[in-house]
């Protein structure tokens, strides 16, 4: 199935949330913002989405929900010992007043915090969860990227048609045309049919646009064909659409035909479009 590289997907397990962003991007790069908790995950997490996915720059945020992140308790032999202590010098120094709990609880080791782990299982759950989404959303979005691009192609067969219907015969046309106007130039002077014959089928030959027609056949078949394969096609469909932008430029240097000529600037915006859909496909 066809691949764009846009795409959103995430999942939410025992207070760990992962988000996944994806956009396009030549190669596969990863950015994930996560906890310090995350670090001794994060190079098989890397692993897992290199399996799925081969281009696109995607961001992965890992957060956890704060009423899981820490658990917190008293240091009861700390408090213990301090309140003794300050019982003490109260009794010692013949100072009155109560003892302030609050202000015993002050001393950062009096409450201990501690981060909540995460079950192992949950996070590889959590990431598959993310990651399979994710991808489910990729390929919706290249169902409709295939659906444009096939208009696309549509379009360009139709005009490589009309370019093609255009250029039939345009050889024979294009020697006359020489051959009457060498003859306007040379007047009532003597013409050897012969010389004059080869010297405008040299002439003629300049102008032949049916090798890049052909060639623009047979890129587009190509193009087809590796739609088909759905596996890692994009950079093989840039180069292909390098290829056919530089035969419809060979075409517009060649003829001298308006009609060839107007349809040809047609063909050179629908590649272009289609260069610009194809880039979004992984």
């Amino acid at each position: 199935m066809i691949e764009s590289m846009t795409g959103y997907g995430s999942s939410e397990r025992h207070g760990l949330k992962v988000e996944m962003r994806s956009f396009n991007h030549r190669f596969l790069d990863l950015n994930i913002k996560a906890p310090p908790f995350f670090l001794k995950h994060e190079i098989a997490i890397r692993n897992l989405i290199k399996n799925k996915f081969h281009r696109g720059h995607i961001d992965v945020y890992v957060t956890v929900a704060p009423e899981n992140t820490y658990t917190v308790s008293i240091n009861k032999d700390f408090v213990k010992g301090l309140i003794h202590a300050v019982a003490e010098v109260k009794d010692e120094l013949h100072l009155r007043g109560e003892i302030d709990f609050a202000a015993i609880l002050s001393f950062k080791e009096a409450v201990v915090t501690q981060m909540s782990e995460t079950p192992e299982d949950s996070v590889d759950e959590v990431f598959h969860e993310a990651i399979d989404k994710l991808k489910a959303m990729r390929q919706k979005e290249g169902q409709i990227l295939l659906v444009e691009i096939m208009r696309h192609i549509d379009v360009i067969d139709t005009a490589l048609g009309k370019i093609k219907e255009d250029s039939s015969g345009a050889m024979d046309r294009a020697l006359d045309r020489i051959k009457n106007r060498m003859r306007e130039l040379l007047d009532a002077s003597p013409v050897d049919d012969a010389r004059l014959l080869q010297e405008a089928a040299l002439m003629a030959e300049k102008y032949d646009i049916s090798e890049e027609i052909q060639r623009i056949g047979s890129h587009l078949k190509q193009f087809r064909q590796n739609l088909a394969d759905n596996d890692k096609i994009g950079r093989k469909l840039d180069f292909i659409l390098q290829e056919l932008n530089r035969e419809a430029n060979t075409i517009s240097s060649k003829t001298d035909l308006y009609s060839i000529n107007a349809v040809t600037v047609e063909l050179k915006a629908e590649i272009e479009k289609l260069r610009e859909q194809a880039q979004n496909i992984q």
